[in-house]
């Protein structure tokens, strides 16, 4: 009777999973179009140019590439594509750290003294608080102070003899400091390099082959840009941003990082939750009334966001290789469309002031840079746009001389020839940095 019973309701059990199961298979595929919709609106108008991933209970649920790796070859990115990552190589510093103490090779709350007796207030400094930015270090080195390429021990020494002498463990404050510290302390406990110590323990362990600690020659890896794929960007010398944010990667290799976190894969259960409680290479932030666990990075024009939610098992993967990307709009945007939510961030156009001012500012045309990259000045759709390259740049018109390049934020200063017309339009970044010019052709 029993066994006549569970198939007479066999049936009805598989029928209400193939309606669960494509009631997913609807709501998979609405994320997607809507994630598709708001990227390829960010991409046109030269605000994203990347790869997002995005995980739900450690399963995939997107994947997009969009954009150009490189502009001039014509090469799009592709999930393959490689990024720099900047500041986001601190959470790997922070694993290969916390495996190190699990196998008893180092004590979080020794003082830094043990290793660097000449810094100061050494005696008063532990591991843990390089590792989560209140050692009271102030030193933040940039990476454009260096015009070479660098060593380990230079980065280290500038640290010492420089840093400020400032009461540790009272307050955070990020400085990349900290981890050129931590990548010391790495070297000398482990005897090796820091490159080969969390390759070893950390990169290939967990398969994640398309990561390196050095920079590469690799026909995957993007430029990047600052000006929507106007002006290269520039290029920190090998090795200055070394612990702190030496780190070229793919989302697909920081998605393996992510789950394996989350798994228990690289630390214990103990270790992860410690780097969670503690900020360890992932800060704690509150975003729209949910705590999230998240590092971001910027170097040489590419932005790049890693995001945990533990509860849920959500990574989100963000890598772009514009400097005009907004990182942290880009992660509110992200999270609500995961949420079945509308991003906030989509932009606005306004009503066009053309033609107002037609006859006096006599912009519309084409235009070379130095290098030879096109430009063209339109008038559709009751907006004027400079199309370059793949984007459609929309332009908002300020005065005579000059105009406001929406979404990218930059201001644009049109200069004149003696008969009043245009010669050239010039590009500076929102603070101010003279980014390109274009003389009229």
């Amino acid at each position: 009777m029993m066994r006549t019973r569970f198939f007479s309701f066999f049936p009805l059990l598989l029928t209400a999973a193939l309606t669960s199961q494509a009631a997913a298979e609807t709501q998979h595929d609405a994320l997607n179009v809507q994630v598709d919709q708001y990227l390829s609106h960010q991409n046109q108008y030269g605000r994203f140019s990347g790869n997002i991933l995005i995980a739900k209970e450690n399963k995939l649920i997107y994947e997009s590439s969009f954009g150009m790796a490189d502009v001039k070859m014509k090469r799009p990115v592709t999930p393959d594509s490689l990024f720099k990552v900047g500041s986001l190589t601190q959470p790997l510093t922070a694993a290969a750290i916390l495996r190190l103490h699990e196998q008893g090779k180092l004590n979080l709350d020794e003082p830094v003294s043990k290793y660097y007796p000449k810094l100061k207030k050494a005696d008063n400094i532990t591991i843990a608080m390089l590792l989560n930015h209140t050692s009271g270090l102030f030193r933040d080195n940039s990476w454009r102070e260096y015009d070479s390429s660098c060593k380990s021990d230079q980065l280290i020494r500038n640290t010492i003899n420089t840093s400020a002498d400032y009461p540790p463990h009272l307050i955070f404050n990020y400085s990349n400091a900290n981890y050129y510290l931590l990548g010391g302390i790495i070297e000398k406990v482990t005897q090796s390099t820091f490159e080969k110590f969390v390759t070893s323990e950390v990169l290939r362990p967990l398969g994640m082959k398309d990561s390196s600690l050095k920079l590469t020659l690799s026909f995957q890896l993007a430029k990047s840009y600052e000006l929507s794929g106007l002006v290269d960007a520039y290029i920190t010398p090998s090795g200055c941003a070394w612990a702190a944010g030496e780190l070229i990667t793919s989302a697909r290799d920081l998605m393996t990082f992510s789950q394996a976190l989350q798994n228990g894969e690289l630390l214990s259960p103990a270790s992860y939750t410690m780097m969670l409680t503690n900020e360890y290479g992932l800060f704690n932030e509150e975003i729209e009334g949910r705590q999230y666990y998240l590092h971001q990075g910027q170097i040489d024009g590419f932005k790049a966001l890693f995001l945990q939610h533990p509860e849920t098992k959500t990574t989100i993967v963000a890598l772009s290789n514009l400097h005009n990307t907004n990182i942290d709009l880009l992660t509110v945007d992200l999270l609500r469309l995961v949420d079945g939510r509308d991003p906030l961030h989509t932009l606005k156009l306004p009503e066009s002031k053309f033609a107002t001012w037609r006859k006096d500012v006599d912009i519309i045309g084409n235009y070379l840079d130095n290098s030879g990259v096109p430009l063209q000045v339109v008038f559709e759709g009751g907006i004027l746009k400079a199309k370059v390259n793949q984007f459609d740049i929309p332009l908002q018109i300020q005065s005579k001389n000059s105009l406001f390049a929406l979404g990218i934020d930059n201001q644009i200063r049109i200069y004149r020839n003696e008969n009043d017309t245009t010669k050239e339009i010039i590009f500076f970044s929102r603070d101010g940095r003279y980014l390109s010019r274009f003389t009229r052709i």
